[in-house]
């Protein structure tokens, strides 16, 4: 995990510690303010900058204006809905936050109440069953395995390919774990079968062949998530807006440096694919491809290097 988003994910952790005996009584506007805005700011999600994040994003459904609580954006578009509720978060809920993700066509909706963080994907939903489009459940807290999992959530790895992928390998995992436990009768049944097909002792206690099937597979389930988990992100290019950087002409005319660094300087009188390539050798990069458009034209114009209709 990186260690920056992995020291704010713990610091979060306590905080929800901190108040969780207050959590049952907050409304849902405290529950955004005390909680899910620090959470979205530990992942690298600024509540306050509307270029990360929008709160009251539109949605339309039909003849109606709805809102989603929180847009997580790339660029000009988002790429997660995140509606924030007090309480249980439950499937109405859930269905809600698909929807509005759906008629955006957005990847992915976040149902969390600052303490549990439901995530889904609106690829996987279909028939209106929130379990088929489930990715994780994670219940923060101090002692949770399963932290680490938030860390793909982060501004600068969700709209990843990387992500996509191991999203989906976890979406298809829930799916498998949510028929084989809907099937668990039929399952034992032919285990038991089996068992006694192979074990010369004769017939098998049902209830203790259950009781080793989940000390077997619960170790195996330990190992599988260790191992079968793709590396953390790490490494990760650092995201950059164009108002981040300030214009210095007197060293040349294209020439802009980071504001909170300023021996990391770009030269935007040079090509696009040149400036990305600046960019990448300082740790820096525009949030996708797309919105590296915008980010280039907006210092070509401060620059005086487009030419102005008449």
């Amino acid at each position: 995990m990186n260690e920056e988003t992995n020291e704010a994910l713990r610091k979060y952790a306590e905080r929800v510690q901190m108040y969780k005996d207050s959590l049952s009584k907050w409304s849902e506007e405290e529950v955004k303010g005390y909680l899910i805005e620090p959470f979205l700011k530990a992942l690298g999600w600024d509540p306050s900058d509307p270029n990360f994040v929008r709160r009251q994003f539109p949605v339309t459904m039909g003849t109606e204006i709805k809102k989603a609580d929180y847009a997580l954006m790339s660029g000009d578009s988002p790429i997660c809905i995140v509606e924030a509720k007090a309480g249980v978060v439950d499937t109405p809920d859930v269905k809600q936050a698909l929807s509005y993700a759906k008629n955006l066509d957005v990847a992915w909706a976040m149902v969390t109440n600052g303490q549990r963080v439901c995530v889904y994907g609106t690829d996987f939903y279909s028939a209106e069953n929130v379990t088929n489009a489930l990715i994780m459940d994670v219940v923060v807290s101090t002692e949770s395995n399963d932290l680490d999992l938030l860390q793909y959530l982060a501004n600068g790895a969700l709209d990843s390919e990387e992500v996509y992928s191991l999203f989906k390998q976890l979406n298809e995992r829930q799916s498998l774990l949510l028929f084989l436990q809907d099937r668990k009768d039929d399952l034992v049944k032919l285990v038991s079968e089996w068992v006694e097909g192979q074990w010369d002792k004769g017939s098998v206690n049902k209830d203790l062949l259950v009781s080793s099937l989940e000390s077997i597979f619960g170790k195996i389930e330990t190992l599988a998530r260790d191992e079968a988990k793709p590396k953390p992100v790490t490494n990760r290019l650092t995201i950059v807006v164009a108002s981040d950087w300030k214009h210095r002409p007197d060293l040349g005319k294209g020439t802009f440096e980071l504001k909170t660094d300023p021996s990391k300087r770009i030269d935007v009188s040079q090509p696009g694919p040149d400036v990305e390539r600046q960019l990448e050798k300082l740790g820096l990069r525009v949030s996708t491809n797309s919105a590296f458009g915008g980010f280039y034209y907006n210092l070509r114009r401060e620059a005086g290097l487009i030419r102005r209709r008449k």
